[in-house]
């Protein structure tokens, strides 16, 4: 097979090359492409020389085509996209992202380019995606192009310290082109005093401190005591998967100026399909008096019925708390009544809880 490039809007794909090795030996001693790739550790200098021959091998005998992926106008090494023949027309993908490129998209983009070469002039019939499973950033990349999440196999992946789940995912020719995460992505929202954004790893020790206290810990069904490992589930798994199987958009709240945490709001969405969310919300204890839940719900509660086309957004209140209703009434939302015995209380015993909603 012989080598080819493709432009595609603002990026270029075109075959490594000998004068590649410097930029390939960076970005696979990137930690983040060591976790998550078999890139052998230490990467060397010849390791990313074999590399390049290696691929170059693969598209003369037709095995497996590897694209980096660079910046149409100033020709910098932005990702690699490769396709590794499986069977005759089932090829899987693999894929990483230089550091100074994550965020951008780059990757979806590139990877929706190189399906649809495969499919029109390799004849393509399945190309699978596989990652270890909490591998989020190639999840979102892998559904941003098209695939579609089938599963999980358990013990699926050889990696470096042993074998690991895995998502498998795939594309077919007859698939719509389109992004299918089940819920669009969230660009950050601010009314000028509060920012909200996706949680991040750095998040958790913060989100440790504020969840261990014990105002939050009498309205909040946390964990308690709320230990370091329980924050750093939370931003590395549960957040991230609420995301993706589309049951909750939960993001976190903080300081417009300086990004420090201030809190946490949430948007439950079982069942979406009857067009209806939950909201909540929690401020740390060094940011209460300064109506951070207030201003936290009205912007996710907007989000939600803008973006996500929900009808309404319910909200509950223990009928004792009143610094949340004071919040619910501060972020636009009308008490509607009260619910007897709707929800377990830290002691496990029902609580009556406050109603309140917004619609569209």
């Amino acid at each position: 097979m012989d080598p080819l490039e493709i432009t595609a809007g603002r990026l270029h794909l075109r075959p490594w090359q000998p004068g590649d090795a410097a930029v390939l030996h960076a970005a696979c001693t990137d930690p983040e492409v060591q976790r998550w790739t078999t890139v052998p550790v230490p990467y060397t200098a010849e390791l990313a020389r074999a590399f390049i021959d290696q691929m170059q091998q693969g598209w003369s005998d037709g095995t497996e085509c590897s694209f980096a992926v660079c910046d149409s106008t100033t020709s910098e090494v932005l990702a690699n996209v490769s396709l590794r023949r499986r069977y005759p027309d089932v090829w899987d993908v693999g894929y990483w992202c230089a550091p100074a490129a994550r965020g951008g998209g780059v990757v979806g983009e590139a990877l929706g380019t190189v399906c649809r070469w495969a499919f029109a002039e390799l004849g393509a019939q399945r190309i699978e995606w596989y990652a270890e499973v909490g591998n989020w950033a190639s999840r979102r990349a892998a559904e941003k192009a098209g695939f579609r999440v089938e599963g999980v196999l358990r013990d699926g992946l050889l990696q470096r310290d042993g074998r690991a789940d895995a998502w498998v995912g795939a594309r077919l020719p007859g698939d719509p082109e389109g992004d299918t995460r089940r819920l669009p992505p969230f660009t950050e929202l601010s009314d000028g005093v509060v920012t909200l954004r996706p949680w991040r790893p750095g998040d958790a020790a913060a989100l440790t401190r504020s969840c261990d206290d014990p105002e939050v810990a009498r309205w909040v069904p946390f964990p308690q005591p709320y230990t370091e490992q329980d924050g750093a589930a939370y931003v590395g798994h549960a957040s991230p998967l609420g995301w993706t199987d589309g049951t909750a958009a939960n993001v976190a709240v903080v300081d417009a100026a300086t990004d420090e945490l201030l809190g946490g709001v949430s948007m439950r969405l079982h069942p979406r399909g009857l067009g209806v969310g939950e909201v909540g919300y929690w401020t740390a204890p060094w940011a209460r008096g300064r109506g951070v839940a207030g201003r936290a719900a009205a912007l996710h509660t907007q989000w939600a019925l803008d973006e996500l086309g929900l009808n309404r957004v319910e909200l509950l209140t223990d009928v004792e708390n009143a610094a949340s209703q004071r919040a619910a009434e501060k972020a636009g939302f009308v008490r509607e009544g009260v619910l007897r015995a709707a929800r377990p209380g830290r002691d496990g015993a029902p609580r009556d809880m406050v109603v309140w909603g917004r619609t569209r």
